[in-house]
């Protein structure tokens, strides 16, 4: 369930042609997280102690602009019941992000999900954390370690 949790939706639009960013730089979050194989994600890791996530995912080359609210509606499209918990806006990588806490339920469950989605040259990014809602602030520090290490080319 927690892999469903971190993924996003991708609307390829006809004649558009989507790839992931070239030359990301990032530090693995490390134990308890370890990294798994995940289609609908650039890179995903799954912690063995709560079973939360932290992925990114970037799209490349599509001819479509959407807007970080709609970036962020797409990540949000598989959890049912979402109330908004926190939302701002800042600089992230130099350019403007948009950072939401969401919660909600995935097959009845409830969980909650933080993304942080920004664009950069061409390219959308959306770096996701994850989790049940119970084990969501265990291990939230490693979101933000992970994201101090992220660059975007």
């Amino acid at each position: 369930m927690m892999i469903f949790l971190n993924g996003c939706v991708s609307v390829e639009l006809p004649n558009s042609k989507t790839t992931t960013a070239k030359d990301v730089q990032w530090s693995s979050p490390g134990r308890p997280f370890k990294e798994i194989k995940a289609a609908n994600s650039d890179r995903t890791w799954l912690s063995s102690a709560t079973g939360n996530t932290i992925s990114y995912l970037s799209e490349c080359g599509n001819s479509a602009d959407p807007s970080l609210q709609i970036l962020e509606a797409e990540s949000l499209s598989a959890i049912s019941r979402i109330t908004p918990v926190s939302a701002k806006g800042f600089d992230f990588n130099g350019r403007a992000a948009r950072e939401s806490i969401s919660s909600g339920e995935v097959d009845g469950v409830p969980v909650q999900l933080k993304l942080l989605v920004f664009k950069k040259n061409g390219c959308n990014y959306t770096l996701s954390y994850g989790g049940v809602l119970k084990n969501f602030s265990t291990e939230e520090k490693y979101f933000e370690d992970f994201k101090k290490n992220f660059k975007a080319p």
